[in-house]
């Protein structure tokens, strides 16, 4: 195994670590000392991969978006119902920890390195949203006029600003139903007529 296959094994390990703890006694109870000592990795090296526990949270949540895009598009039409229900249902658990989501979004512009970590996420989403439009295109649901990468791209974008929209507190309404209007405005607008 080199270098870089150990660092990602490594950083697995804490991913999976983390999950069954906040899984097991919830986010809030587990601390790091515990992710670590799950892991069978030292505190440090911990933060050689994580500046937080929230940034674990992040990933995960983020690793489990894309599991869920790619189930999405594993099945059969229709599409939008069923992609409205996931933004729903992501978003309302997201929604658990304001605090949680304010973090991600400073990380994610914190810095350079940052910034190309969460472009990798999102491009990794987009990656797994295009086959969904796809598909969608060849069974008439969704308007060939627009291309498929574009209707990712787009809808990468409207998860973005209502993150950042309800974050800030523009939006008084749940992060899950937030997400849900604006992607049902959304669908109306690719939706074959």
């Amino acid at each position: 195994m080199n270098r870089e296959e150990k660092k990602l094994e490594t950083k697995n390990r804490i991913l999976e670590a983390a999950m069954c703890l906040f899984a097991e006694q919830g986010f809030e109870s587990t601390t790091v000392a515990q992710i670590t000592e799950a892991a069978g990795v030292a505190k440090g090296t911990f933060f050689n991969y994580f500046k937080t526990k929230e940034d674990v949270r992040g990933k995960l949540n983020k690793l489990v978006a894309i599991d869920e895009i790619v189930n999405l598009k594993d099945k059969p039409g229709p599409y939008a119902p069923r992609f409205l229900a996931l933004v729903k249902t992501l978003g309302d658990a997201m929604a658990e920890n304001h605090g949680m989501l304010l973090l991600s979004i400073q990380g994610m512009l914190a810095n350079n390195q940052n910034i190309e970590e969460s472009k990798e996420g999102f491009c990794l989403i987009m990656d797994n949203l295009i086959p969904v439009f796809e598909k969608g295109q060849q069974t008439g649901e969704f308007t060939t006029t627009i291309p498929a990468t574009t209707m990712a791209c787009i809808a990468t974008q409207i998860y973005l600003g209502t993150m950042l929209n309800w974050v800030m507190g523009i939006s008084k309404e749940g992060f899950g139903d937030q997400l849900l209007i604006s992607f049902q405005v959304f669908f109306e607008g690719i939706l074959k007529k």
